[in-house]
């Protein structure tokens, strides 16, 4: 017998007293006798529920087999057939996938068609290439999209036209011959991608470039990838573009000037993949004052360029703009930047940034909550001279609620960037290359040895950090521990030597760190602190049990 006999057995419940999951059913339903049992859904709400599927982008055709009454609902919902793609050429998988419905023949688009009714508003995509040998000509491409007629013309929102590898400019001219005829009333959202750069693409579409001008007036988002710089310069010249509130554009390397995507009065998110420049540039003494004026984006919330200077972005006007991502900063040239913290951007909350140049430190952002700073440097003193001119300590300096920092910076001056930060910082992302020294650690661990914390650090922070600190025996000062209000910590040391737990043994300063922190009435308690070592399979939470991210994260936030 596993069990003595005078050994108390937990019996399972039975009655109201018993807990049951909700999703558990105890006492399944059963139908009578001689009575079929068939739960139905009211058909709206079935409906509802297939919006939601479509809206995750999941194939149409599987609602068809599920049963007669999923099938029966689904033809009928003519919202579930408005993503047409058509191509006369091979299809691959990648365009096939999600809700989209391939058509390859004329019979199936015009039964897609069908199926969408009259009144439904279409979103049809069309493909040209990949060109393979002579089949099909470009009379089986136009007869093909020719199916979105007058008619359905006229019911598109969403336009999309792709150009694959292999087609030449001729080959894009004679394959949308007579193909954008009548109006497009209803066209918000136009995409236009070619897989490689061909050329100035607006000859080939001056078609439907002409159809947007004369009869789209609700057109409000483009994107457009691989499409020269020509073609965005004699776009911006046209009376939809005034009307534009997202304008993306990708592969399009050349420079161009920000008075160009100034004109929409009401643009909100601007994404630009070249350099943005301002024309002619603020350094030459002569210009008069309309030169020099700024560029206006009023209503600009979100703005992602590759590269700029900040002479450039001292020129924009950007009063509501809320999130902000740069690739590279320019240096000096063209226009010099503003001095430090006079740049004041006064509504940024988060700012993704790539730079080698310290010219950052211009940025103002009195509401910046997320900083994410990446140093790709080579040698370390230039990353450390760009850390120490971003966090120099003195009026305007960024101070960002949570801080990710990546490039090869000396945790020296590390330290003395966090404690200009202070106890503003709550959440804190660290990939340095480099390895931490047991003085990083010292510093943020209450109860540090104060010699050995004084010893390394002293020297190097004296200058820069001020204020009382504590006089342990023997009468020397060391600081406080760094970063009492941090909530949530990730390092990440796979490049690191002694990223595996070698040498100095980081799992043990780790171990002390948060051991340090938990129940100390002078620090926040600690969330998460997760690392990802040089070894394993990804990041390792040391906090046990680890609370779910999103928890974690809406803690830090709060």
């Amino acid at each position: 017998m596993l069990h003595n006999a005078g050994t108390p057995q937990i019996q399972p419940q039975v009655g109201p007293t018993a807990t049951t999951p909700n999703h558990v059913v105890r006492n399944p339903v059963r139908p009578k006798e001689g009575q079929k049992f068939q739960p139905r859904l009211p058909v709206e709400l079935l409906r509802n529920i297939f919006e939601e599927y479509l809206r995750m982008d999941l194939p149409v055709q599987v609602l068809l087999e599920v049963c007669r009454k999923w099938r029966t609902v689904a033809l009928e919902t003519q919202s579930l057939w408005r993503r047409l793609l058509l191509s006369a050429d091979a299809i691959p998988d990648s365009l096939r996938a999600g809700s989209v419905h391939a058509c390859d023949s004329e019979e199936r688009a015009s039964l897609i068609l069908k199926r969408s009714g009259e009144f439904t508003k279409l979103e049809v995509t069309l493909v040209l290439g990949p060109k393979e040998g002579d089949d099909p000509t470009p009379e089986q491409r136009v007869s093909l999209f020719k199916t979105v007629g007058h008619t359905a013309l006229e019911r598109i929102s969403f336009l999309c036209v792709i150009v694959n590898p292999e087609m030449s400019l001729p080959l894009v001219t004679s394959s949308l011959e007579g193909v954008f005829m009548g109006k497009l009333p209803c066209l918000e959202s136009l995409m236009i991608a070619s897989a490689q750069a061909i050329g100035n693409l607006y000859e080939p579409l001056k078609a439907l470039m002409g159809l947007i001008e004369d009869s789209s007036t609700r057109l409000k988002s483009l994107y457009l990838e691989n499409v020269n710089k020509d073609f965005i310069v004699e776009a911006s010249k046209k009376e939809y573009w005034l009307r534009l509130i997202r304008i993306t554009i990708r592969n399009e390397f050349d420079s161009l000037d920000a008075a160009i995507f100034a004109r929409p009065p009401n643009l909100e998110f601007f994404s630009f993949s070249g350099e943005l420049i301002a024309t002619p540039p603020p350094t030459v003494a002569h210009l008069d004052s309309s030169h020099k004026a700024p560029i206006e984006f009023p209503e600009l919330k979100w703005l992602r360029v590759s590269l700029i200077s900040m002479g450039t972005l001292a020129r924009l006007r950007v009063p509501k703009l809320h999130t902000m991502a740069i690739d590279c900063v320019q240096g000096a040239y063209p226009a010099p930047a503003p001095a430090p913290g006079k740049l004041v951007i006064p509504s940024l909350k988060v700012l993704q940034i790539a730079t080698v140049n310290p010219t950052i430190a211009c940025i103002n952002a009195p509401e910046l909550d997320t900083l994410c700073l990446s140093i790709p440097a080579l040698k370390q003193a230039d990353a450390d001279h760009v850390l120490k001119s971003v966090f120099y300590g003195g009026e305007g300096m960024m101070q960002p609620r949570h801080l990710t920092l990546r490039g090869p910076v000396h945790d020296k001056h590390l330290i003395t960037a966090l404690r200009l930060l202070g106890d503003k910082l709550v959440s804190l992302e660290l990939d340095c290359q480099m390895p931490f020294s047991k003085t990083f650690w010292m510093e943020m661990t209450p109860g540090a040895s104060a010699r050995r914390a004084f010893k390394s650090v002293a020297t190097s922070i004296a200058s820069t950090v001020t204020g009382g600190g504590n006089v342990p025996a023997g009468g020397r000062k060391y600081k406080a521990p760094l970063l009492p209000n941090l909530r949530c910590l990730v390092v990440d040391v796979h490049k690191n030597p002694m990223a595996a737990g070698e040498g100095r043994d980081m799992r043990v300063l780790l171990s002390r760190f948060i051991e340090a922190r938990r129940g100390n009435e002078a620090f926040k308690s600690l969330m998460r602190v997760a690392c990802k070592w040089r070894e394993g399979p990804g990041i390792e939470e040391m906090i046990d049990p680890p609370l779910c991210l999103s928890c974690a994260e809406r803690a830090a936030r709060a």
